[in-house]
C-alpha cells in the first residue's frame, strides 16, 4: 500500500469518526451531548496536524516538502489548542498571543528537525569531490589523449 494513500486514509477516518461524534452529540444530548463543532474540530485538526508532522519525518521528500509538511501540520495543531480552548473556557486577550508564539517557534523548531539542517538550494558545487567543468574536460581530454596513444 502507498505511503501517501495510507496517510490520506488516516486523515479520512478521522474526518468521518469526527462528522459522525458531531451528529451523535446533536442528536443524543446525554452521552455525547458535549461533543460540539468545536470538539470536532480541535479532534481533526490536533490528528490531521500530527499527522503531517509524523509524515514529514518519515517520508523521503525534498526539503520543501518537507518544510511545508511540518509548518501546515503546526498550524493545524494550532487550530487544535485554540478550539480545546474556546471550548473549555473563555480566550483572554492576554493568552492568545503567547499561544501564537509557541506554536510558531515549535514549527520551526521541528522545521529544522525534520530537514536535518539540509538547505533547500544546497548545489553540487558545494558537495566534496566537485569538479567544474573545465576540470571534467580536462580530465576527458586527458583520458582521450592515452586511450589514441594506446
Amino acid at each position: 500500500m502507498n505511503k501517501s494513500f495510507v496517510y490520506k486514509l488516516i486523515i479520512g477516518i478521522v474526518g468521518v469518526c469526527s462528522a459522525v461524534m458531531w451528529l451523535i452529540g446533536a442528536i443524543t444530548g446525554g452521552v455525547l451531548g458535549f461533543f460540539t463543532l468545536g470538539w470536532a474540530i480541535a479532534v481533526f485538526s490536533g490528528i490531521t496536524g500530527l499527522v503531517f508532522v509524523i509524515r514529514a519525518f518519515l517520508d523521503k521528500t525534498n526539503v520543501q516538502l518537507k518544510r511545508f509538511y511540518v509548518y501546515f501540520g503546526c498550524a493545524l495543531i494550532g487550530v487544535c489548542v485554540f478550539a480545546v480552548i474556546g471550548e473549555l473556557f473563555v480566550v483572554q486577550d492576554k493568552l492568545i498571543m503567547p499561544i501564537i508564539a509557541v506554536v510558531i517557534t515549535v514549527a520551526l523548531l521541528l522545521g529544522f528537525l525534520a530537514i536535518g539542517g539540509k538547505k533547500w538550494d544546497e548545489g553540487d558545487n558545494q558537495k566534496p569531490g566537485y569538479k567544474t567543468y573545465r576540470e571534467r574536460k580536462a580530465e576527458e581530454e586527458q583520458a582521450k589523449s592515452q586511450d589514441e596513444n594506446k
